[in-house]
């Protein structure tokens, strides 16, 4: 790996740990790949066009919950984070992009990536230290 296992760990804990939390991603593969690191509560796949996708998360979730803005980190998952984050906020949601911006200093810039053969890997080890715990 191209970075300290035990920060890639730490944001995996911090991650499956939010409360009142709503995760956005792109895709179906994206979220399989979150699932994959047992993250279990609401995973939503941006659906264009994108105003009606964030007014549908609105209404499905309350201000209490925390938007986890989970999405690529190519020109059009960009376009998008930069709009929904100012939507969301707009109407006095609470957006987190630290995650967004972590996960790209492990150089993942799909989220998808995280489902890849380095990933799965890796989750052998962090398996084996939750065990351990």
């Amino acid at each position: 790996m191209d970075f300290p296992e035990e920060d890639f760990f730490e944001f995996v804990d911090r991650l499956q740990n939010e409360h009142k939390s709503v995760i956005i991603v792109e895709g179906v593969k994206d979220k399989e790949a979150l699932k994959f690191w047992e993250i279990t509560y609401p995973i939503e796949i941006l659906s264009p066009p994108l105003l009606e996708f964030s007014e549908g998360i609105m209404v499905k979730y309350s201000k209490d919950y925390q938007i986890i803005l989970l999405l690529d980190a190519d020109p059009e998952g960009k376009k998008f984070h930069g709009f929904l984050k100012n939507e969301f906020r707009k109407f006095g949601y609470k957006v987190n992009s630290g995650y967004w911006i972590k996960i790209q200093r492990f150089k993942v810039t799909y989220i998808e990536g995280l489902n890849s053969s380095k990933f799965r890997e890796l989750k052998m080890k962090y398996s084996q230290i939750k065990i351990e715990k």
